[in-house]
């Protein structure tokens, strides 16, 4: 299951499974059975392209070939600019044009390294 999952009382429609809830930008309610439901597949549905690329302006894919889900800029390998996807549901737009994210841990930008202060909505600086 992926970090952060919970696992909730219904069950999946196509295997009879149980289904977890999953917050990665969005609350995705799945099947714990990745082969009958993908969060990553989930994820991309949602917010392939949704965001530019801070560096070049290309489209940010998202995208998990070893099931850690990212987003990459679509010009890679001419851009090689990346950010993991965190934990969390998108709650707005950062000022530099990137998603904040709501964690665990309060908010956050996409990128880790912007300074964009978050703390009149309550939060924590990212």
């Amino acid at each position: 299951m992926p970090a952060g999952a919970t696992v909730l009382d219904s069950e999946c429609d196509e295997c009879g499974l149980p289904q977890m809830r999953v917050d990665r930008g969005d609350a995705f309610e799945l099947c714990v059975d990745y082969a009958c439901e993908s969060l990553s597949a989930a994820v991309r549905e949602r917010f392939d392209e949704e965001w530019t690329c801070p560096d070049c302006g290309s489209p940010l894919r998202v995208r998990s070939p070893d099931g850690r889900i990212f987003l990459g800029c679509d010009d890679y390998p001419g851009c090689e600019t990346s950010f993991s996807f965190p934990s969390g549901v998108v709650v707005d737009d950062c000022n530099c044009g990137l998603p904040r994210f709501r964690t665990a841990s309060g908010e956050r930008c996409l990128d880790g390294s912007c300074s964009v202060d978050t703390a009149a909505s309550g939060s924590p600086s990212a």
